[in-house]
């Protein structure tokens, strides 16, 4: 079966499986910022393996995302170029904050906060929504799509001792009951 062919305005053609590829490396690069973490927290070990966990769990959407594109079951409405563009450019500026040399708390939980607040999951959902299969499968998938990353970072913050700011800002998105874009 051959591929349907995206044509976004003005730029080349685009497949799905293209699509689906740059998204396997945005939650690549999302488990890696949260690896990151966990290796200038290194010191804290409860806290280096808060974000090891977080890191996990971006993995496992790369793998769903993966079982997708070579499955070729792909959702009907697929992001756009400036969707694509958009996200690219918030993992860049995130990439760019995390290779300063000193990173505080409160700044890695700034960070998390801003890429649990790009469109990065809505989209997640939203390709995936298509996968069908046994129960392990169908559980897993609700599992994924149903995980509340501000509720963890709102705990973890807690526990960690963020700063009340830090703990206010995610006890509004909590309290949202909804993964809203912040923009920054």
């Amino acid at each position: 079966m051959e591929a349907v062919v995206l044509v976004f305005p003005g730029s080349l053609r685009v497949k799905p499986i293209q699509i689906y590829e740059g998204f396997i490396q945005f939650e690549e690069r999302s488990a890696e910022l949260y690896l990151e973490f966990s290796v200038r927290f290194h010191n804290n070990n409860a806290l280096s393996w808060f974000w090891v966990e977080m890191a996990m769990e971006e993995k496992q959407h790369a793998g769903m995302l993966q079982h997708c594109r070579e499955a070729r079951v792909f959702a009907e409405e697929l992001p756009d170029e400036g969707q694509i563009q958009k996200l690219d450019e918030v993992f860049r500026r995130l990439e760019a904050e995390i290779a300063a040399p000193e990173l505080r708390l409160d700044r890695a939980f700034d960070i998390a906060i801003r890429l649990e607040s790009s469109e990065i999951n809505d989209v997640y959902s939203q390709l995936t929504a298509p996968i069908e299969g046994p129960a392990y499968v169908m559980r897993k998938k609700i599992e994924l799509a149903s995980e509340n990353h501000f509720e963890k970072l709102f705990d973890a913050a807690r526990k960690f001792g963020a700063s009340p700011q830090i703990q206010t800002r995610l006890a509004k998105l909590v309290s949202s009951g909804r993964f809203p874009h912040i923009h920054h």
